[in-house]
C-alpha cells in the first residue's frame, strides 16, 4: 500500500492510502512531505486514508487526524495555539493569529500569504521554548457549501498560490488575538491588550497547556517578551495587511510579571490551624492551583483547565495568604493601609474571602 511521510510541525506521521489517492494526496501536502525513503521508526503515527467516493470528507478527516496525533505527541513539550502564522519573508519573524474555530483563521491566511506574507500554518502554531515556530503548510480546508459550514474540501498551498515561510529559524515575533466583524463593516484596527486579559483569551486556544510544567510561566514568557498581545478587529482580512505587518515589524519592549509556582509537595506546614476562640478567626492559606502569574496587581491562576483572574481583595488575600497565620483580621487591616477605610470594610472582607473559599482559591487553614 502507497505511504505518505508526512511533518506535522516536528512529528513524523505515517499516512497509507490507495494508489488512486496518493498523487492528490501528495500534492495537498507537498510542503509537509519527507522523501519517500525515509527510515520511520515502528512507534509513529500511523494513520490510514479510507478512499473510496467521499474524497472531501476523506480528506479533511485526515487533515483533523494528523493535527491531533501531532498534537497528542507534543503534548506538554512546547506551547500550541489554535492559530494560523504569517512569516516576514526577508526575516523569518512570524505573526501568530490567534482565534477560536470557525472565526476566519484558515481565510487570514490565505489572504494574507497570497498578499506576499509567508505561509506557516492556518490551524496548529507550535512555539518552542526558544520562541522558534514549528512549520506546518498544510494544505486550507475551504467550505464547499456555506449551508453545511463542516463539509470542506482541501487545498494545497501551492495550488491557492500561498507564499511559502521563508528558509532557515522562524521566530514568534507577534501574538495578536483576532476579532472579526461579520455584520457590521469597520476599518482595521490594531490595539494593544494588557497583559493577563490578553492570556485569559489564550488560554482557551491553547492545546494541552496544564500538561507543561509551570505552563502560565511558558505562556506569559513568550507574550510578554513580544511586549504583549495585540487585538486586530476587522471585517475584511484583506484590509488588515498593513497592520499585520506592523505587528511583525514593531519591537515593543517587554512586560515584567511576577511568578508564583505552586510549592513542591510536602513544603507545606500542615501543623494545627489557629483558631482564636475570641474571634473565630482562622488562618487562610492558598488553595490548589497549577500554576499562577501576577502582573499590573492582578493575579491570574490556572486550576486546572480553569484560568482565574484576581484583582483587588481577591488578589490581596490570595498574594499574603502564605504568610504565616494571616487571616480575615490582617486582610482587613491590609485592605485599609492599601485601599483607604470604608465604612463597609468588615462586611466587604468578609464576602471576598467567603466567595474565595467557595471557589476553593482559598482554605481555611
Amino acid at each position: 500500500m502507497p505511504r505518505l511521510v508526512v511533518d506535522a510541525f516536528g512529528t513524523t506521521v505515517l499516512v497509507h492510502c490507495a494508489d488512486a489517492d496518493r498523487d492528490r494526496l501528495s500534492g495537498q501536502w507537498a510542503r509537509c512531505l519527507l522523501p519517500d525513503d525515509t527510515a520511520v521508526p515502528d512507534d509513529v503515527p500511523t494513520l490510514t486514508h479510507p478512499g473510496g467516493e467521499l474524497t472531501d470528507s476523506h480528506d479533511y478527516a485526515l487533515a483533523s487526524a494528523l493535527t491531533t496525533a501531532a498534537i497528542t505527541d507534543q503534548a506538554g513539550e512546547r506551547l500550541m495555539f489554535h492559530a494560523c502564522g504569517l512569516a516576514d519573508p526577508a526575516s523569518g519573524r512570524v505573526a501568530v493569529l490567534v482565534a477560536a474555530s470557525g472565526t476566519g483563521k484558515t481565510t487570514a491566511a490565505v489572504r494574507l500569504s497570497q498578499a506576499g506574507l509567508g505561509y506557516v500554518s492556518d490551524e496548529t502554531i507550535a512555539v518552542d521554548a526558544d520562541d522558534t515556530v514549528r512549520r506546518y503548510p498544510k494544505p486550507v480546508s475551504v467550505v464547499i457549501d456555506p449551508a453545511v459550514p463542516y463539509a470542506k474540501s482541501q487545498h494545497g498551498p501551492d495550488e491557492l498560490a500561498m507564499t511559502p515561510a521563508p528558509d532557515g529559524d522562524l521566530r514568534a515575533a507577534a501574538v495578536v488575538l483576532l476579532r472579526r466583524s461579520r455584520d457590521t463593516p469597520r476599518a482595521p484596527e490594531l490595539t494593544a491588550v494588557p497583559l493577563i486579559d490578553g492570556l485569559i483569551e489564550l488560554i482557551p486556544q491553547t492545546s494541552a497547556l496544564p500538561r507543561m510544567r509551570q505552563p502560565l510561566r511558558r505562556l506569559a514568557d513568550l507574550v510578554a517578551s513580544l511586549g504583549g498581545p495585540w487585538r486586530l478587529d476587522y471585517s475584511e482580512i484583506g484590509e488588515a495587511t498593513d497592520l499585520v505587518r506592523t505587528a511583525l515589524t514593531s519591537r515593543r519592549p517587554p512586560l515584567g510579571f511576577v511568578h508564583h509556582p505552586p510549592r513542591a509537595t510536602g513544603d507545606e506546614d500542615r501543623s494545627e490551624a489557629k483558631d482564636d476562640a475570641a474571634t473565630g478567626a482562622r488562618a487562610l492559606r492558598r488553595g490548589d492551583y497549577l500554576d499562577a502569574i501576577e502582573h499590573d496587581g492582578r493575579v491570574l491562576l490556572l486550576r486546572g483547565n480553569q484560568p482565574i483572574v484576581l484583582d483587588g481583595l481577591g488578589a490581596l488575600a490570595w498574594l499574603h495568604a502564605d504568610t504565616e497565620d494571616f487571616d480575615r483580621h490582617d486582610l482587613l487591616a491590609l485592605a485599609r493601609e492599601s485601599f483607604g477605610d470604608h465604612p463597609d470594610a468588615e462586611r466587604l472582607v468578609d464576602e471576598a474571602v467567603g466567595e474565595l473559599l467557595d471557589h476553593g482559591v482559598l482554605r481555611a487553614h
